[in-house]
């Protein structure tokens, strides 16, 4: 099974200048933490939050993969 690239995710997203509190309230987390313990590695994505990240990063959900 393919494994998402953590890394990669949370450098786009800095290059963006998008805070982890922007990235939950789009992916309709309640809390910002709970979107830090998912980049982190903490707790995995969902399946249905993948398309929703990939939109907000401005990349293909290809490229959330390593």
């Amino acid at each position: 099974m393919p494994e998402i690239n953590l890394d990669f995710i949370k450098k786009r997203r800095k290059s963006l200048g998008i805070s982890q509190a922007d990235v939950a309230k789009k992916l309709k987390l309640k809390t910002p933490e709970k979107y830090n313990r998912r980049e982190n590695g903490e707790y995995k994505f969902q399946a249905v939050e993948l398309p929703l990240l990939a939109k907000v990063l401005e990349v293909g959900i290809e490229d959330l993969y390593k």
